[in-house]
């Protein structure tokens, strides 16, 4: 590690001496905006050409704009000079540019107007991108736009699960499971602010709304240096900064859900969107189907942005975000009651700006808050083994500063560093009291800090060859250790339609979400890393190749993957919870894990008929000393066979169908296979029944599958823009198992046996509704 650590250094060195001895050229930068909208444009192509316009002679140089809309173009003599700016959807703007004999870097900012033309629809970007980030997929809100969701609402989260290496655990799940790995090693940024619960139940919606992204990156494996925190994988999402021309508002009416969205002008230099959505399942579950077991619930979000452009040079931003999930059990099975709910709530201030050196700086306040309660078998008749209760309260202040320099024509240089302060407000115990809750010597209360450095070094070689290289550096004040992360990435283009890809990366996590294995439904305990319980750590080796054929309308895509992961933490066999003391530490135990697959992914992404096909084979194993006798066990988020479809077609310009299908092999559980009864010796005690694990995660659930169909009808009437909509949920009405649960039921004879439940969620739901856009 130390050889490791020096040549890191030499590594920081040799990139600043090579910042440093720049040419005493110019960097021409700014913003690529849309016109209307005052969007960024991300992708945007720049060429730039000297003395002329004469397009038989190549370009003098060239750049393309990243997630903020952001260009440079370094090592310009002084001259004249014609600065062409592309984007699809957009016409073509032509500006002079003059390098003056100060040589003084030049800040150019562009507004691209819309095309008024007919688009191909694009379902995912199969973007053929310049760059090297491995296992990436870019999406666009378009893409969402054609499939079938519960709600009626183009969903992020539900087109991502149609992914290769993408699954959701259970209906109840909550976040993504990406290559066998947990919901929270996925690390979530909205706006460069970090989500710990990022969808609501079932990954229904995401808890931010689809109308209200510009942009999303998913990277599903060996992420690069700026990125950390998480162990297996990044969602990165941009929200919509609202328009600048005029007031836009969106309302959707539906049976089991209803959203709106507004945004517009606040002033000349600055805009607003808010969103906002509501689900009322459970209220039509109570009306019209009150003897269901399915579990009632209901979920609400808001989001909201401003933005205010200071100058050419400048931006700042205000956005918030909250939702609050509740899934509670239906009054006809008392048997096993349960209560659980969750909330988010952030807070962020964003500056954007172009310093005098033409590099690029983010910097990000951030306040967060996340709540999460699980209350499990309040009623006396569950058996004691199932009843549980967790509160975790996270606050999190959080500081954060990017610098971006491309330094050469084919270099960009990246660094950056956070801070942030944690309070972790813990409480749990074996059964639902209600006093532990306003109980103030109930619990943990946990306090860290964080920080972290990081350096990358992106590189383009003759337009074949791409890398990234960099590190990333952690301390934490309650462990008092530094820890290092190498991470690096190529790719090789061999032919236009050809690329071979790879990367390797190590990263630690400091939270860990901790649940019980011997319960089916959400037990979630967020705990931090302290002297007791370290943090966890991953090694992550990926391998892939891209062909692109006919005519670049269809993508194949093959991926390989191997994970390694240590210090994950699991409940140990019938842990004992007390929240009056700190022995909560010593009810988890430490073990190791390795993921490993195979990834394809085939997507047509042109034409009136598009849409992808995707399979993953896959393995997750788990070895803990103390658990399984010291055996390997597979994870309950192992998934052997994960098979996708996701199809659209447009029949008419403004009649379109979408159709997804997605079969999963079952969720692993434990399952007793019998059962102790010990006896009180003496005269006092009651008798206590047990129950035997011959192993962990020995069964599995039947096969997840299900079909979902959508049908959108777009049209005007009175000048305002109409959407009828119609979602068909669950198509052949398959009963997918989300949990299960054993309760004490008397036989024929009288006696008392154990008898496995088993809670089914969603069947089929026909949903419709109407759209208003103005």
């Amino acid at each position: 590690m130390k050889l490791i650590i020096q040549k890191f250094f030499i590594l920081i060195f040799t990139l600043n001496l090579a910042v440093l001895a720049q040419d005493e050229n110019v960097t021409i930068s700014g913003f690529v905006s849309d016109a209307v909208s005052g969007e960024s444009l991300v992708g945007a192509n720049l060429l730039l050409y000297k003395d002329t316009l004469d397009f038989n002679d190549p370009p003098f140089s060239g750049a393309a704009t990243n997630k903020f809309g952001y260009y440079a173009i370094p090592s310009i003599p002084k001259g004249n000079y014609y600065l062409i700016v592309r984007h699809i959807g957009y016409k073509t703007n032509i500006s002079e540019v003059i390098v003056n004999k100060n040589l003084l870097p030049e800040t150019k900012s562009i507004e691209l107007t819309p095309a008024e033309i007919q688009l191909e629809e694009v379902i995912v970007e199969g973007k053929k991108q310049e760059g090297t980030n491995v296992s990436a997929i870019d999406l666009s809100p378009e893409v969402l736009s054609k499939m079938p969701t519960l709600s009626g609402e183009i969903d992020l989260f539900k087109s991502l699960e149609l992914l290769p290496g993408i699954t959701q655990a259970s209906e109840i799940s909550t976040g993504l499971y990406v290559r066998g790995g947990s919901p929270d090693q996925t690390l979530t940024l909205v706006d460069g602010v970090i989500i710990y619960n990022p969808a609501h139940l079932g990954n229904i919606a995401s808890t931010f709304n689809t109308n209200a992204i510009s942009d999303v990156t998913l990277i599903k494996g060996a992420f690069p240096a700026e990125y950390g925190g998480r162990l297996s994988s990044v969602l990165d999402v941009k929200l919509s900064s609202g328009t600048k021309e005029k007031e836009i508002g969106k309302i959707g009416l539906g049976t089991i859900n209803s959203f709106a969205a507004f945004e517009g002008p606040l002033g000349e230099n600055s805009t607003y969107m808010v969103s906002g959505r509501v689900m009322y399942y459970d209220a039509l579950q109570k009306a019209f189907n009150n003897t269901s077991t399915v579990p009632l619930y209901n979920f609400y979000d808001l989001n909201f942005k401003v933005n205010y452009s200071i100058s050419e040079r400048s931006n700042l931003s205000i956005s918030g975000l909250y939702s609050h999930d509740h899934c509670y059990s239906p009054t006809n099975i008392p048997a096993n009651d349960y209560d659980i709910e969750w909330e988010n709530f952030n807070l962020s201030l964003n500056w954007l700006q172009i310093n005098e050196k033409s590099l690029l700086l983010n910097s990000i306040v951030s306040f967060i808050k996340f709540n999460f309660a699980s209350r499990i078998g309040a009623n006396s008749n569950t058996v004691n083994s199932f009843t549980y209760f967790s509160n975790p309260d996270l606050t999190d202040l959080y500081f954060r500063q990017n610098a971006e320099l491309k330094w050469k024509q084919n270099q960009t240089f990246k660094t950056g560093f956070d801070i942030a302060l944690h309070n972790y407000d813990l409480i749990y115990n074996d059964y639902y009291d209600k006093l532990l809750e306003k109980d103030y010597y109930a619990g943990q209360e946990i306090l860290a800090t964080e920080a972290a450095l990081y350096i990358q070094n992106e590189s383009n070689f003759s337009n074949k060859f791409f890398t990234n290289l960099g590190g990333r550096f952690y301390y934490l004040t309650n462990l008092d250790n530094l820890w290092f992360e190498p991470r690096i990435s190529a790719s090789y283009r061999f032919t236009p339609d050809f690329i071979i890809k790879g990367a390797f990366a190590t990263a630690h996590q400091f939270l860990h979400l901790i649940v019980r294995n011997d319960i089916t439904l959400p037990t979630d305990l967020w705990y931090p890393s302290t002297d007791k319980i370290h943090p966890s750590n991953s090694l992550q080796y990926v391998l892939g190749i891209d062909t692109y054929f006919l005519e670049q309308s269809y993508l194949f895509s093959v991926e390989g993957f191997y994970k390694e992961m240590q210090y994950l933490y699991e409940f140990r066999n019938a842990p004992q919870l007390n929240p009056f003391d700190d022995s909560i530490e010593d009810q988890f135990v430490p073990g190791q894990g390795e993921a490993y697959g195979i990834e394809f992914f085939l997507n047509k992404s042109k034409g009136n008929f598009s849409g992808w096909l995707g399979y993953t084979l896959a393995w997750t194993n788990y070895q803990f000393d103390e658990l399984n006798g010291g055996r390997k066990y597979y994870s309950k988020y192992d998934r052997r066979h994960d098979f996708s479809v996701a199809l659209a077609y447009s029949v008419l310009e403004k009649f379109n169908m979408g159709l997804t299908w997605i079969y999963t092999s079952g969720q692993r559980y434990s399952l007793p296979p019998g059962q102790f009864i010990f006896d009180p010796i003496g005269t006092g005690g009651n008798t206590e029944i047990t129950f035997n694990y011959s192993g962990l995660n020995t069964a599995q659930f039947p096969d997840y599958n299900k079909l979902d169909l959508n049908f959108n009808y777009s049209f005007k009437s009175f000048g305002l823009d109409f959407e009828i909509y119609l979602n068909l949920y669950n198509v052949y009405n398959m009963n997918n198992t989300f949990a299960q649960y054993i309760v004490l039921e008397e036989n024929e004879e009288g006696e008392e046996v154990p008898v496995v439940k088993r809670i089914y969620l969603f069947p089929f739901i026909p949903s419709f509704g109407i759209v208003l856009q103005y």
